[in-house]
């Protein structure tokens, strides 16, 4: 059996129940459009709070589809779902098989180095293209049943979106897991990158000394709003799918150069 297939058979209860989860978060939402949409006091009520606080929600017009689903789904939640997946899955590739004494075990088989690394990359990256897929048919399936205008093709950028924003936090965990060995410092470390990345895009258009910094943010790429109301962005897309290529030769280098026995 082959890294790739061993790993996604190892995972595969795992997404079965992120899957679960993200398809019951996402109706649930939808559930609640048809009170919201003939409901302009609670546009009102958001456009009152600080502009700092609807910064951080995401917030622009709940009884517009775009605006509903980008506030209650797309701005924080469904990103810090998947990034939770996504910085596991490359925190535990090598340095969770480090910690389990596994790791030698692995490099025992006849294969390199680079070929075991890159096939729980690939492992991780189905599974991340697996839960986009489960959300694209949810969101699909929920704005049909909740009578929202919203074209499918802004559903199935939003759904590519998401994913390609996570990868390079799950790379930066794997390549963080290969220097150290250490799977919590991973974690950690990337963790509180995403946390910083996040503020730093919701917060740099309230303050002259961070704005010019915003476009250095992984979530300033990913521009929800944006893709929800416009489509795609293509440039941004391949600038996440990009990094998190070269983390990913980054974490081999380090793995290949690792003393790990």
């Amino acid at each position: 059996m082959t890294i790739l297939a061993k790993s996604l058979r190892d995972r595969r209860r795992g997404l079965l129940a992120w899957s679960a989860g993200l398809a019951g978060l996402t109706a649930l939402i939808f559930l609640y459009w048809p009170t919201v949409k003939d409901n302009p006091e609670l546009d009102r009520f958001f456009s009152g709070l600080p502009e700092a606080v609807r910064a951080l929600t995401g917030h622009t017009s709940l009884t517009d589809p775009a605006g509903y689903l980008n506030a209650e789904l797309f701005s924080l939640m469904i990103p810090l779902l998947l990034l939770v997946v996504a910085i596991g899955m490359g925190a535990r590739a090598i340095a969770g098989e480090e910690e389990r004494g596994t790791l030698e075990l692995l490099l025992s088989a006849p294969l390199s180095r680079r070929r075991v690394l890159l096939e729980k990359v690939a492992a991780g990256v189905l599974i991340l293209l697996g839960l986009g897929t489960v959300l694209l048919v949810t969101l699909v399936a929920g704005a049909q049943l909740a009578g929202m205008d919203i074209a499918t093709g802004r559903l199935a950028a939003i759904a590519v979106s998401v994913v390609a924003l996570v990868l390079p936090f799950g790379a930066l965990a794997l390549a963080l897991g290969c220097a150290t060995g250490a799977r919590s410092a991973a974690i950690g470390t990337t963790v509180a990158v995403a946390a910083a990345a996040y503020l730093l895009n919701s917060l740099a258009p309230l303050s002259a000394a961070l704005k010019p910094w915003r476009v250095l943010s992984p979530f300033h790429w990913y521009g929800s709003e944006a893709v929800l109301t416009a489509g795609p962005r293509w440039g941004y897309l391949a600038l996440l799918a990009g990094t998190a290529a070269a983390l990913t030769l980054l974490a081999v280098l380090l793995f290949e150069r690792r003393d790990v026995t």
